[in-house]
């Protein structure tokens, strides 16, 4: 669902449209909250939380809506979000300060302090640096192994064991590929070059002296957090409270902050590092977080042109209208977020929201930039939703004209049932309860798949999480028997399958 999710901000973002002028004057008055609680009613956002911040004053600092669409809790500036892959902003800035402190070399192999990390790949072992996972050139691709670390029960060592029998995509540096694995081998490094685990490092180093005490890095300080934002998603068009997720924050994604909390870490940033005339973070860190390290490519901006993207170490760099813009997305099962620096500009976004099928991260950020350089754009949101509605569409009309006619297996179902192994993940089990067909799998202990017809040699599986989604697995049949199958999960989590072979 993550890369779905992904795609639908692109496509959104991506039509020309005729919108009414929103220029700004979304500054005047109540215009931002109109704005915001305009969205949130027609893309059906229970709650959100903003902060935006220009030339050193605070223009908004806000919680919209409820943070449980059963409980009606309200949202508040100390309300905590899921801030998901936003997350990363943190590692990059640790490391290049670890960097600016003499602690380490951004340049210095994984394996000098990950000494565990080998690669079947050796040619790769041997040359990744720290530097080329922070900056996602590694040579995996987009999200390859997320299903390993995705509500894993494996601790991140036996995680990295396994994702590195995986063969790389790309050959080192010469592509970019969004990697959670790498930033979870850096989190694991900082033991061996700090001391102390990343949560505790991170704690310890940037959010107690900024007194960020609404950013939580562990899993016990989340779960017994009483003003948090649930998680939702949009049901036959009616918004669902999303089943918990497993909490488990760490250098990839997974900490939870307030606005107020992100609030401040925008404005340390800008302000080179310093809060209340103390430094936290060095000016030559942030620097060299926002250096340029990778070609991403270009990214359309919700002006529609197409505009140069980068990634430095944790930041996601934009060339727009002569300015560089720092910023990160995060996405993950019920929640999105967003966070950019303008540093020309002297200005700060921050956008957290509980619902995962809107755009309206991407559509208040774009609003703010282009109402601060005085362009008269249109309304991005309302632009944004009658393309949603207009894609919709003719997704229903393709998934009616594509529309596959059920067949029955080839094989007698209870042929599937038994015990298959896949070497870049292990053991999964296939039986029969209840006259169903389900599956369950060694290292995600609580996800379950649950089999039905498709056609002769492939059958649906359906997870009970809707973070995994439904998809088709395909079986290999030889001499009247099932041979193997490859399992496959919702591309939100990871596109390529994994190859489960057939005990005998």
């Amino acid at each position: 669902m993550r890369c779905n999710l992904i795609l639908c901000i692109f496509l959104i973002l991506s039509l020309p449209t005729k919108a009414q002028s929103q220029s700004s004057s979304l500054f005047a008055n109540d215009s931002l909250d109109s704005y915001i609680l305009q969205a949130m009613r027609e893309w059906k956002i229970p709650g959100a939380a903003v902060f935006i911040i220009k030339d050193g004053k605070v223009l908004l600092q806000k919680g919209y809506g409820v943070r449980n669409w059963s409980t009606q809790q309200e949202v508040d500036d100390e309300t905590v979000f899921p801030i998901a892959s936003v997350s990363k902003t943190f590692t990059g800035t640790l490391f290049a300060t670890l960097e600016s402190e003499g602690k380490v070399s951004l340049d210095d192999l994984v394996k000098r302090w990950l000494p565990e990390f080998t690669m079947k790949e050796k040619s790769y072992e041997e040359q990744i640096t720290l530097a080329d996972v922070l900056s996602h050139r590694s040579g995996w691709k987009t999200f390859q192994g997320d299903f390993l670390n995705t509500e894993s029960s494996m601790e991140y060592a036996a995680m990295i064991q396994k994702f590195s029998k995986q063969k790389p995509a790309y050959p080192i540096r010469t592509k970019f590929g969004y990697s959670n694995f790498g930033f979870i081998m850096a989190g694991e490094s900082t033991k061996t070059i700090t001391g102390q685990d990343f949560n505790t490092y991170l704690k310890n180093r940037f959010l107690t002296p900024l007194d960020m005490n609404r950013t939580f890095t562990f899993e016990k300080d989340i779960n017994r957090e009483l003003n948090i934002a649930s998680g939702h998603t949009l049901e036959n068009d009616k918004v669902k409270v999303m089943p918990q997720d497993k909490i488990e924050p760490f250098s990839h994604g997974g900490i939870f902050a307030s606005i107020e909390d992100m609030g401040i870490w925008v404005s340390t940033l800008l302000n080179k590092g310093n809060l209340h005339g103390k430094n936290v973070i060095p000016e030559s860190a942030i620097n060299k977080m926002w250096l340029s390290q990778t070609i991403m490519g270009k990214s359309r901006a919700a002006d529609r042109e197409l505009y140069f993207k980068t990634y430095g170490f944790g930041w996601e760099i934009l060339q727009y209208q002569n300015l560089e813009i720092m910023q990160h997305v995060g996405a993950y099962s019920g929640a999105l977020t967003s966070l950019a620096v303008v540093p020309r500009l002297n200005l700060g976004i921050v956008v957290l929201t509980n619902q995962d099928t809107h755009a309206l991260q991407e559509t208040l950020k774009w609003q703010v930039i282009d109402a601060c350089l005085k362009k008269n754009a249109p309304n991005y949101t309302l632009a944004a939703i009658d393309r949603q509605k207009k894609r919709n569409m003719e997704n229903k009309k393709q998934a009616k004209i594509s529309s596959t006619t059920v067949e029955h297996f080839s094989l007698p179902l209870d042929s599937i049932t038994g015990t298959y192994n896949c070497e870049y993940y292990g053991k999964c089990t296939i039986r029969e309860e209840y006259g169903e067909y389900v599956m369950t799998l060694e290292h995600h202990p609580k996800l379950i798949g649950t089999f039905s017809y498709f056609n002769k040699d492939q059958l649906t599986c359906t997870y009970n999480h809707p973070m995994f989604g439904q998809r088709q697995f395909p079986f290999t049949i030889e001499n009247g028997k099932v041979k193997s199958f490859t399992l496959f999960v919702d591309d939100f989590v990871e596109a390529d399958g994994y190859a489960f072979v057939k005990s005998k």
